[in-house]
């Protein structure tokens, strides 16, 4: 195990992968912080003795984390993971989960391999209370070995299939409603769906079509990443481009596209590294502005980040990552009270609670509904050239959308 200050390291990798500990402890040095703010809905009693269970020795909680940090793309997780750390080193910071229990992040890093995310997973599983971070390459291999243990698992993004399992907690917008949001927005715009194989290529190229149908959005082409881009794009005559492919094809991507085009990117990809001063690019986001005024919960988060990643650049994937965790450490807090860390108690609890409070980092969820709302807001954001209402990024916020017909878009997926 590593300790890196506050942030409780320890990294589960097979034997053949041992050679990337060091790396890994290293991208990990910036993530640790102290936390601002406790959860204000916590109630403030003395917690019960709490039974020492899977996961838990009596004094530390061990959640899992199964993500690509050396693979291709690995700058993606690696980012996500410096805000998942900084959370929980903000939490041990004030004493650990209840005041007196510390955690600790056991990492798996799978290289971008589903097959060895799938191999490692049960052993990770047999250390851990939840899995605090599964990245989108990994879910499928992990999800039957949560099924058949109860387990809870964060996801960093979203689809309907993700949304709607209780295995999964999730605080981003579906891409499906993303999809379905943008096309009701400008239903008689010309689109471009570019998709890859990854999973959410997957869920945006399968919602595409009944999601033009439910908008009357009767000019949407949908082309693969393997295409021609320039030709394709260029064919269809489209003057807005909706993309969502992996990290590894972003370069292909942006010099591909045809001129004078408005290109729809998920915030948490990073700038292109091809400068393209005749596109016009809007950032697809479900959190705040990068301003530490903009919401409650920023103040902290932007706090931790000037602590121990000063040189890092204004990024939402850093920030996604320390906002998906804030559903589990409240559930956490509540499993703590009850004097119950089973597995099986917090899978229940995870279904039943309340108002999720996410300090306006994202959209609270309330849980008691039979069914939660859906979809949650989405903010797109224009990269500008002036300082003009502007963030750090130089984002301006152009609009926020909830699509109107996401259970319909959700039925017509289901037959």
């Amino acid at each position: 195990m590593a300790t890196v200050d506050n942030c409780r390291v320890a990294l589960s990798t097979p034997p053949k992968y041992r050679l990337m500990s060091l790396i890994v402890l290293c991208l990990l040095a910036f993530s640790c912080s102290d936390q601002g703010e406790n959860l204000s809905d916590i109630e403030d009693q003395q917690p019960l003795s709490v039974e020492r269970s899977v996961g838990f020795d009596g004094d530390i909680i061990r959640l899992g984390v199964i993500a690509n940090l050396t693979g291709q793309g690995a700058s993606l997780d690696r980012a996500r993971l410096t805000g998942v750390s900084a959370y929980w080193s903000d939490v041990n910071a004030l004493g650990g989960i209840g005041g007196r229990y510390a955690v600790e992040l056991n990492v798996i890093d799978h290289s971008g391999n589903p097959g060895l995310a799938e191999e490692s997973a049960p052993e990770l599983l047999d250390k851990v209370l939840s899995l605090a971070f599964i990245n989108e390459t990994a879910l499928g291999a992990v999800h039957p070995f949560l099924v058949e243990g109860k387990v809870l698992g964060v996801v960093p993004t979203s689809t309907l299939d993700w949304e709607s399992d209780t295995r999964f907690l999730t605080h981003s917008p579906p891409i499906e409603a993303v999809v379905l949001a943008l096309f009701e927005n400008a239903p008689l715009s010309k689109w471009c769906v570019i998709t890859d194989g990854s999973p959410l290529g997957v869920g945006l190229r399968r919602s595409t079509p009944q999601a033009a149908l439910i908008a009357a959005a009767e000019f949407v082409t949908l082309i693969g990443i393997e295409e021609d881009l320039t030709s394709a794009v260029s064919a269809a005559a489209c003057e807005h481009v909706l993309a969502e492919v992996s990290e590894e094809f972003q370069e292909k991507l942006i010099s591909s596209l045809p001129a004078n085009r408005i290109v729809y990117r998920l915030a948490g990809l990073t700038d292109p590294v091809i400068e393209r001063s005749d596109l016009k690019f809007s950032y697809i986001d479900s959190g705040p502005s990068w301003d530490v005024d903009s919401a409650t919960g920023m103040r902290p988060f932007l706090a931790a980040m000037l602590r121990h990643a000063p040189d890092a650049k204004a990024d939402t994937r850093t920030r996604d990552g320390y906002v998906s965790q804030i559903r589990l450490h409240q559930l956490l807090e509540r499993a703590v009270q009850r004097g119950d860390l089973r597995r099986a108690s917090l899978f229940d609890a995870g279904q039943t609670h309340t108002r999720i409070q996410m300090f306006g980092l994202a959209e609270e969820i309330d849980m008691s509904l039979e069914e939660p709302p859906l979809p949650r807001t989405m903010n797109v954001r224009v990269k500008v050239n002036d300082d003009d209402g502007s963030d750090e990024r130089g984002w301006k916020l152009e609009q926020t959308l909830r699509s109107q017909n996401v259970l319909a878009l959700a039925t017509e997926i289901a037959d």
